[in-house]
């Protein structure tokens, strides 16, 4: 059995990283293809070091300046690839362009299909990862959920067939990080006192305009606390280019590797994102977290008071104070996704 994982973002290679793991341990044979989506020294080749993930068997460049250029030229070169290998399976994960991709060129080569994180939805379709989530659940064989409530939302499309709850993979990663790295190195370089600062992160498109960061950061200059922000590439360059003025309270710097993005994580007061993957983090170590964005796929985090939706009218400092006298309810137990996977996929 040869298993074919294409993966292409941080958050794609995060949740590999478990499993990977899992598979080599057994002497499971599987190919690791790495799309070029974000190929930046910074975002990614230093994950497969510090995380001591298997090294992508394949790299594609894709070619393009515009997404549907990128895309065609992601799965001109993949097809080659899988041709070539001709894997049993193929593995996509999550929602981005990668996933879409490995998904058509599963579909158009007759291979089986297994979508890790399926039937997440936040029902806004102007998302680009919402139409890749929506049609990659559609062409799956084997759709593999993160949450409970992701078995409902394909029932209602009508995908009953080969779906299960399996847990969540970033999860079994950040419990592996927990156990075995605690350097405080991040938080003494920043003059970041534990547990009375905030961590930020902005990468979505919609949140990466100057209209739109201008409006962030009007918030943000109003909250008592330091902000430490580890800054994306896209976001940086729309920073640099309307040359817009960071206000003094946010303290900015370069992306972290994984295991400080944990520690930042573990020992901030609270976090404001949107990011889908720091959601179901500050879920599992308690940390309140302020959602920038009107909808989210993640809906457990919202219902234990753990998560919440700013709504962008009340100032976020006032918004924050209230919502930090709301207690959490506790989380149940939590699975060990690469198990569970690993039963469902061989």
């Amino acid at each position: 059995m040869k298993f074919f994982f294409i993966v292409g973002t941080r958050p794609q290679f995060l949740k590999l990283a478990p499993l990977s793991n899992l598979l080599l341990s057994q002497n499971i044979n599987h190919i690791i293809v790495h799309s070029g989506q974000h190929y930046d020294s910074e975002m990614s080749d230093d994950i497969f070091t510090s995380l001591n993930i298997k090294k992508p068997d394949y790299i594609i460049d894709s070619e393009g300046s515009t997404p549907i250029q990128k895309l065609s030229s992601m799965l001109s070169k993949l097809e080659e690839i899988c041709i070539s290998e001709n894997p049993d399976k193929i593995i996509v994960f999550g929602d981005c362009d990668t996933t879409i991709a490995g998904s058509l060129i599963a579909k158009k080569l007759k291979k089986y299909l297994v979508h890790i994180e399926a039937g997440m939805r936040s029902y806004n379709k102007d998302m680009p990862e919402e139409q890749n989530r929506i049609i990659t659940d559609h062409l799956s064989d084997l759709l593999l959920c993160s949450t409970e409530d992701s078995l409902e939302k394909l029932a209602k499309e009508n995908i009953c067939i080969n779906v299960h709850f399996v847990g969540n993979l970033q999860i079994d990663l950040l419990k592996m990080c927990i156990e075995n790295y605690n350097n405080m190195d991040i938080l003494k370089k920043n003059n970041l006192i534990e547990n009375n600062f905030i961590l930020l992160t902005i990468h979505r498109e919609y949140n990466t305009n100057k209209e739109a960061l201008c409006k962030i950061f009007k918030q943000l200059r109003m909250i008592n606390k330091n902000i430490i922000f580890p800054i994306h590439p896209r976001t940086k360059n729309v920073i640099s280019q309307n040359s817009i003025n960071i206000p003094e309270n946010i303290i900015l710097i370069k992306p972290v590797n994984y295991l400080d993005m944990t520690v930042l994580e573990r020992y901030c007061y609270m976090i404001i994102t949107d990011s889908g993957g720091v959601q179901p983090e500050a879920w599992y170590l308690g940390k309140k977290c302020v959602i920038l964005r009107s909808e989210t796929e993640w809906i457990e985090q919202l219902k234990n008071n753990n998560n919440i939706l700013y709504d962008f009218i009340t100032p976020l400092n006032e918004f924050i104070e209230n919502f930090s006298k709301i207690p959490i309810i506790p989380r149940t137990n939590v699975k060990n996704a690469a198990s569970e996977i690993l039963k469902l996929i061989v």
